[in-house]
């Protein structure tokens, strides 16, 4: 089973083409009144003002955007929207994903990553990091109209279960190597559930293979009571797992960051309950997941304190388990209206050119700027033209009109 995608019979063109809206947000540069791009087959051409020049395509009273970036999902979960709905009981609510797991078929599966696959593109995503059981998503990813980084999930607590997992992910980075829209990594996947010397040897591989790393981490005061003083409710959900295995665990967050401190990226997901002065390996990426953590209620976020210490942070959604839906914009408007001192132009980096960084392909895509591929989105325009312009797209409940990847339109077919 496969995403359907279709595309027009004239994308297919190399001749340059140019498009025209009310505003350009290139990310990289301010925003462009009226701007002007340029495209040539796959690649943007220039970013301009309009001047003169009429386009081929004028889109009107919209905003251009690169095309967003999910530094975070689970797209194997995408048949648990609802299902579980997240509560003050994480170990609970683990409890139902782990389960759902150990139910489903390998057909069940595929059918769940091409759902998840059909709605990011539907909310405009072009580039993913997709934490995958087993690189179960990889087929379905090399195959579809996205960038994506497919992050092999290790899980081990005990000696046994952590040599086997880091062999079989050794295994699955051997069939698997990159190709030209889709790249492996690794992830550790939490403090919790993968023991010391596991988190060091998915370093080395990730270092020898050259790939980044993602780690689950601080996502839960129950994680912390775990790994500074051994007790609360992970002991009973691991020894009920049949792992519990206290001396191997991590003793601090800080200790998982610097075994996973080697030269490849990192990006250490949700980080709630991090300190704002939490020591971050050079080459790491926070990724916050605002709507996940809201649904469980976490204390505030330090995303604030990282951005002003200039640590990166990226936007995620996590998994349909924890979120309605796998929109980026969404999360991006959650966070200005809870928080609307954050800078428009802050918020629509940290769901564009942050998490193209983040992942590893900020030389292709995350901005709008000649030489990259030509993908972006189109946000209609709330109205109010004496506005801050990013408020016209984020102050809104206007959905993504249009998608350009690669320099064609893209449509999915429900």
């Amino acid at each position: 089973m496969r995403a359907e995608i279709m595309v027009s019979a004239t994308d297919s063109l190399q001749a340059p083409w140019t498009l025209s809206a009310r505003w350009v947000f290139p990310v990289s540069t301010p925003p462009i009144a009226d701007g002007l791009l340029t495209i040539a087959g796959e690649r943007i051409v220039s970013v301009e003002p309009r001047g003169r020049r009429s386009a081929d395509l004028d889109l009107g009273e919209v905003a251009i955007l690169p095309g967003l970036v999910n530094a975070h999902t689970h797209l194997d979960l995408s048949g648990l929207r609802g299902r579980c709905p997240p509560s003050s009981n994480f170990t609970g609510w683990l409890r139902q994903v782990i389960a759902h797991r150990r139910g489903m078929t390998v057909e069940q599966i595929e059918a769940d990553v091409c759902a998840g696959l059909a709605e990011s593109l539907r909310h405009g995503t072009t580039l993913l990091g997709d934490i995958s059981a087993g690189g179960c998503s990889w087929d379905v990813l090399m195959d579809a109209p996205i960038r994506s980084v497919v992050f092999y999930e290790l899980i081990g607590l005990t000696q046994e279960r952590g040599a086997a997992a880091l062999e079989a992910a050794l295994d699955w980075l051997m069939v698997d190597p990159t190709t030209r829209t889709c790249r492996p990594g690794l992830s550790p996947h939490a403090p919790y559930s993968v023991r010391r010397d596991l988190f060091r040897g998915a370093a080395l591989l990730a270092s020898r293979m050259r790939c980044p790393t993602a780690v689950h981490l601080a996502e839960s005061l129950d994680e912390l009571e775990l790994l500074h003083h051994r007790r609360g409710s992970f002991v009973p959900f691991l020894k009920d797992l049949g792992v519990w295995d206290a001396q191997d665990l991590a003793t601090s967050t800080d200790e998982v960051m610097q075994c996973c401190n080697w030269l490849t990226p990192k990006l250490f997901i949700h980080g709630n309950y991090l300190a704002p002065s939490a020591s971050i390996p050079r080459n790491s990426t926070i990724v916050y997941c605002p709507r996940t953590h809201a649904a469980f209620g976490h204390s505030l976020h330090p995303f604030r304190h990282f951005l002003e210490r200039r640590v990166r942070v990226a936007l995620g959604t996590d998994s349909l388990a924890s979120n309605p839906d796998l929109s980026i914009l969404a999360e991006i408007r959650h966070l200005y209206r809870h928080d609307p001192n954050v800078p428009g132009d802050i918020l629509l980096r940290m769901a564009t050119l942050s998490g193209a960084e983040a992942l590893g392909w900020a030389n292709e895509t995350g901005s709008l700027e000649a030489g990259k591929s030509a993908d972006l989105v189109v946000v209609p325009l709330a109205p109010g033209g004496d506005r801050e312009p990013h408020e016209r797209f984020i102050d809104s409940n206007l959905s993504v009109q249009q998608v350009l990847y690669q320099g064609r339109w893209i449509q999915h077919l429900v």
